[in-house]
């Protein structure tokens, strides 16, 4: 079964042949891997293009500038012709058979659609593994943990997974956006018509704090991430089932967000505003409480009930214990 792997290239030299090498290098040899050249400035085109002199499984794509998602829905047209799917970011670089140990578990199981697997995160002086416990999840369970966010196996992240091409057929990337895979693998589990499979085991090497990354900002802006909520609420108008789900997961989100500018001294005066339409169209539609723990429950109902007052004591519960 062809595994098409998907990677989007910009400003990565340094790390770009390592992250290559460890996709063509890997145990399971059938692959289509599709390198995009996202415009970038320094000798990254050059590198792909003498791995398509090399090796015939690779694609190189060359394209101007315009960003993660943009790359990745680029290469989407190219990957009709593989049963399965998966993504790898430029800089980061596979374990040897961790494509291997997925793809046997996807064709000796055709009722799993999604296999996922752990990985390490990579800091300059330290890697910290974060492995998942082996198990199958139905398409229903998979869509409840990850929403309810209770279990590491079900990330956002789209390069921790092999699909079946069913399940992500028609889905693009929103461009533009910083959070795209959130709502990315809620549509994949919802599209998906089997099961979830979690490989015990870290397959992926996740480089954080790489010079010139993209890094975390204390307070991030979630703008772009309850926008691609909304539009993938939009695009599936009329359909109840996925408006709980998304809702479920804006709400989430909301809740996630205010608790940090709660924390961060003088961030709550400065962002909340923004976020009030957001957590206004939430409180008019449906979301699964079924999904938490009674007191989550109560704790999402004052949220969404009286949201200024409940943070406004969250704020001095939090001013007291930092004064303390």
């Amino acid at each position: 079964m062809k595994l098409a792997v998907i990677v989007p290239v910009y400003k990565v030299e340094p790390y770009l042949r390592q992250c290559i090498e460890s996709i063509l290098s890997q145990s399971y040899q059938d692959l289509k891997v599709i390198l995009v050249d996202d415009g970038s400035p320094d000798s990254c085109g050059a590198i792909c293009d003498e791995y398509v002199a090399r090796d015939p499984r690779v694609l190189v794509l060359h394209k101007p500038n315009g960003g993660l998602s943009s790359a990745r829905n680029f290469a989407l047209p190219y990957i009709e012709d593989c049963p399965l799917v998966t993504f790898v970011d430029s800089d980061d670089w596979l374990e040897p058979e961790v494509y291997e140990q997925a793809v046997r578990h996807l064709i000796q199981h055709p009722e799993v659609a999604i296999v996922g697997y752990g990985h390490n995160k990579i800091y300059e002086n330290e890697v910290i593994p974060c492995l998942m416990l082996e198990m199958t999840l139905s398409r229903e369970e998979a869509l409840e943990s990850y929403l309810s966010a209770n279990r590491l196996a079900l990330e956002a992240t789209v390069w921790s997974r092999i699909y079946r091409y069913e399940a992500i057929r028609g889905l693009t990337f929103r461009e533009g956006s910083k959070w795209e895979d959130n709502v990315y693998s809620l549509e994949a589990f919802y599209q998906s018509q089997g099961d979830f499979y979690a490989l015990p085991i870290a397959g992926y090497n996740y480089r954080l704090q790489r010079p010139g990354a993209i890094t975390a900002v204390q307070v991030p802006d979630k703008s772009d991430l309850f926008a691609d909520i909304e539009e993938s609420i939009a695009r599936h108008s009329g359909d109840d089932a996925f408006l709980a789900l998304a809702n479920t997961m804006a709400l989430q989100c909301l809740w996630r967000h205010f608790r940090m500018l709660c924390r961060v001294p003088g961030a709550y005066e400065q962002e909340a505003q923004r976020y009030w339409p957001w957590l206004d169209r939430v409180r008019q539609r449906p979301y699964l409480a079924h999904l938490f723990s009674p007191a989550k429950r109560l704790k999402f109902h004052l949220f969404l009930s009286a949201p200024k007052t409940f943070f406004a004591v969250r704020r001095a519960f939090y001013s007291l214990k930092h004064q303390h």
